[in-house]
């Protein structure tokens, strides 16, 4: 039984990597390119990058310029994907974009394939279930909806996962520094690497927070050799303007509070940013309070609940980039606070996200709500620690019937914890 929970996923994740080639072939040689998904923004970026043209990086009708042989005509004059990334971005897809759109595209989604493999391994020491059924982790996570609309539409949440995976097995292997220079490379998604490095922070991981601070001078470095001094002023302009356009067009595919009730109640309803707005900062502090309270070697548990509460409070985060929850659900699966029918939920509501062209509510809102929720039930014991603390009145009213067996099963390794 052992092999084939190791090699059946091995022949299904060929099966699933056939198919995505095939189809990526036949989409390109059409023109029908809403397989590939983002990446025509990014393909069209890196051609401005290498052509050094970096005052137009935010240029609608310049990115539709380099975009306009990758479509039919009847897409001409205007960018089908817009590019809302800070420049470093653009100049690392530059490489990308010499090459034909075909095969940029599957190198990209392959590098975000082992972006996914990687991370995978490095959880082992911290999540001892993964030994022996990587590849079933995998292909689990990869069928994720979300995740596997990242992989094979050209986005990266699967490289997010990734360099989190890493800046916490870096920090379970005490190098703290190196931690904090692998995670200032989040700067690609501010969205994600602003509050993180802020939980880290209020957590007092100062090692960590160095290392981020240190990483992230020559990324901002970068920007001024690429812009100028004022190239944060420019991208900010460039990705709010991108917000909220998106959030007009392509409102449906919104997953935070504050993306879900303009898609409901219209992106200038003041009403619906006061309540999305109120709903976001109620999350950041509930996340602020739990990594701020909670014990440092509580990682893993701070983690699993930043994943999804980052994306909650995010003022623009759309359906691929909740394939981030999936660190989170693997995370919860330490503990034994879960049942199949509650992975089969999360799993079905993001296959929901299929027909969310139909809805005016994405059930992607509700994936994250409740891997939420389960984070911070999954894990009460590490997050609550003076609840739960010898001689605690919880303790006395709760275990005190139980057996003896039942309290030692909330003991848990202070190394495991500390992942």
């Amino acid at each position: 039984m052992q092999w084939r929970l190791q090699w059946y996923p091995v022949v299904a994740l060929a099966v699933v990597s056939a198919v995505v080639i095939i189809s990526a072939v036949k989409a390109v040689d059409s023109k029908d390119l809403e397989f590939t998904g983002d990446f025509p923004a990014f393909y069209g970026a890196g051609r401005i990058a290498a052509d050094g043209d970096w005052d137009q990086l935010y240029s609608p009708a310049r990115q539709a310029q380099e975009q306009a042989d990758l479509f039919p005509p009847e897409y001409a004059g205007w960018a089908v994907w817009r590019f809302a990334y800070p420049p470093q971005v653009a100049a690392a897809y530059r490489p990308l974009a010499a090459l034909p759109y075909q095969w940029s595209y599957l190198i990209h989604t392959a590098v975000m394939f082992l972006a996914l493999l990687g991370a995978v391994f490095l959880l082992r020491p911290m999540i001892g279930w993964i030994h022996g059924h990587e590849s079933l982790v995998v292909l689990i996570a990869l069928l994720f909806w979300p995740m596997f609309r990242a992989v094979t539409g050209g986005s990266n949440p699967a490289l997010t996962v990734f360099v989190v995976v890493a800046v916490w097995r870096l920090i379970f292997e005490d190098r703290t520094i190196a931690a904090g220079l692998v995670l200032s490379l989040l700067w690609f998604k501010p969205q994600i690497a602003i509050p993180l490095a802020g939980l880290f922070l209020l957590a007092r991981y100062w090692r960590v927070v160095m290392g981020f601070v240190a990483g992230s001078i020559p990324f901002f470095l970068l920007g001024i050799f690429l812009l100028g001094p004022g190239w944060i002023g420019q991208w900010v302009d460039a990705a709010v303007t991108f917000g909220r356009d998106d959030a007009e067009v392509n409102g449906h595919f919104a997953i935070s509070f504050l993306g879900v009730l303009q898609k409901a109640f219209g992106v200038d309803s003041v009403g619906a940013s006061a309540i999305g707005f109120a709903l976001a900062g109620l999350t950041a502090a509930v996340l602020a309070w739990l990594w701020y309270r909670g014990p440092r070697e509580a990682l893993g548990a701070k983690l699993a609940v930043a994943m999804p509460g980052i994306l909650l409070l995010s003022p623009h985060a759309m359906s691929h980039e909740g394939a981030i929850v999936v660190l989170a659900v693997a995370i919860c699966l330490r503990s034994a606070w879960w049942t199949p029918w509650m992975i089969g939920s999360i799993w079905v509501l993001g296959a929901c996200q299929l027909f969310v062209r139909a809805s005016s509510l994405n059930p992607g809102l509700f994936v994250l709500v409740i891997v939420f929720v389960w984070a911070i039930m999954a894990h009460r014991a590490e997050l609550f620690p003076a609840a739960y603390s010898a001689g605690s009145r919880l303790e006395a009213d709760g275990d005190a019937a139980r057996p003896d067996s039942a309290k030692e099963s909330r003991v848990v390794d202070a190394r495991q914890l500390h992942g």
